[in-house]
């Protein structure tokens, strides 16, 4: 039974009460029926009147305020409530409620302020940028997406229709490929009591980057080839326009000019080789192997006894061992030809965080003149160097999955640390 129905009925009990009552006291000073009916009809309308006013009262009050709540869930801030003596119960409830809905309309103006802003905002983007629901229908998309995107991005349709696939727990369109970098991102968006999954997909055109790139990298290949081949033939010919200016042919001075010709066309073609192995690396093969004996053999490199090798750390290694190989010759090599001091100590140290692999090697030299340039390919700041040996070892270990770091310690040497994940 609800509560109206209780009202009715507890209204109905006490007028019947009341006229029971009333039916007691005159039967018991012995009036007689007509007189009892006479007075029980007269006390009854009264009764009904009370009774009609207070249930009038009841529904009229819970009908405006709910109609009032009605209209202020509507944003239909402008109509207000008859006003009631400030006695009324229903005031202070009233009352709570236009603050509640006021409250609520603030909060709503705020939300379509801030949508309208962030919707502007992106409007004018260069980047392609749409939203989608948790069934991915097409909510949102700005100009930049409608442009890039050869058919109509109409909102309501979904992913699929507009050449969206998800794959691998993330959105992939094939309009942005090649020379696009895009992203889709999902994120919980509350709606009412739940919470749903939406996304946010964005792409950047890199194709102006990547060509930026590629021409200084070119640029730098050329001026780099242009100096080491010039180094080489200058003096080639310098010595070749030597000989021919004689009369006659000294097989000394011509077996003297032959020798250094042929050490400039030896480190002419040390520099191409290296060159190739940059430009070509094969792809490395994973395995363990004894990181101490490949140390062993890399201090070759060092010669002179008087340099040291402080090894400490696991024994075995995973990657590709020729190639690991190289990455210690090359970086030893490096700390040899940097060194100023009379006794070079290099500490090498390997062993595992998480599920990295990580060598760490420091040396007691100058260290790093420049870090910022130390692994671009070809910058060098020794006078017969090629700038290929670090950009070599970056190489190797960024093809094993991993990266590298230089950096100089506070004593000012090198330090050189390179992690890659133990499986693949």
């Amino acid at each position: 039974m609800n509560q109206e129905k209780w009202l009715i009925t507890g209204l109905t009990a006490t007028c019947f009460i009341i006229l029971a009552l009333i039916s007691s006291l005159t039967w018991s000073l012995e009036w007689s029926l007509l007189s009892i009916a006479t007075t029980l009809f007269i006390a009854s309308y009264p009764l009904i009147w009370v009774a009609w006013k207070v249930y009038s009262f009841w529904r009229d009050t819970l009908m405006q305020l709910t109609t009032y709540t009605q209209i202020l869930q509507n944003d239909k801030q402008n109509l207000r409530m008859t006003e009631q003596n400030p006695d009324n119960l229903t005031t202070h409830l009233r009352k709570e409620i236009e603050r509640l809905a006021a409250s609520k309309h603030k909060q709503a103006s705020n939300q379509l302020t801030t949508d309208h802003l962030l919707s502007q905002i992106l409007e004018t983007w260069p980047i392609p940028v749409c939203l989608f629901d948790n069934e991915l229908i097409l909510t949102y998309r700005n100009s930049a997406m409608s442009q890039a995107i050869d058919r109509p991005m109409l909102i309501g349709l979904h992913a699929s229709e507009l050449g969206f696939k998800e794959e691998k727990g993330t959105l992939i369109h094939k309009q942005f490929k090649n020379e696009w970098q895009s992203q889709a991102i999902s994120y919980v968006y509350q709606n009412q009591d739940k919470k749903e999954k939406h996304w946010l997909f964005s792409a950047i055109n890199v194709s102006k980057t990547l060509n930026q790139h590629q021409s200084t990298t070119q640029q730098r290949v050329i001026r780099v080839l242009a100096h080491e081949i010039r180094n080489s033939l200058t003096p080639m010919q310098s010595m070749a326009d030597t000989l021919l200016s004689s009369e006659t042919l000294d097989m000394g001075q011509a077996k003297l000019v032959l020798n250094r010709v042929n050490e400039r066309s030896k480190k002419l073609l040390s520099f191409i080789g290296k060159y190739s192995e940059l430009s070509h690396l094969p792809v490395p093969k994973f395995e363990w192997f004894n990181f101490a004996e490949l140390l062993e053999d890399a201090k070759v490199t060092l010669g002179d006894t008087a340099n040291k090798i402080d090894y400490q750390g696991n024994e075995l290694c995973f990657g590709d061992i020729e190639q690991i190989s190289q990455v210690m010759i090359n970086i030893l090599k490096n700390a040899k030809e940097a060194s100023d001091k009379p006794e070079l100590i290099i500490k090498v140290r390997i062993y595992s965080k998480n599920t990295n692999q990580i060598i760490e090697v420091a040396d007691n030299g100058p260290g790093f003149g420049n870090l910022d340039n130390v692994l671009i390919p070809f910058y060098t700041t020794k006078n017969d160097g090629s700038g290929i040996g670090l950009s070599l070892c970056a190489e190797i270990i960024r093809n094993h999955g991993g990266n590298i770091q230089v950096s100089n310690s506070a004593s000012g040497g090198a330090i050189v640390k390179m992690s890659w994940p133990l499986s693949q």
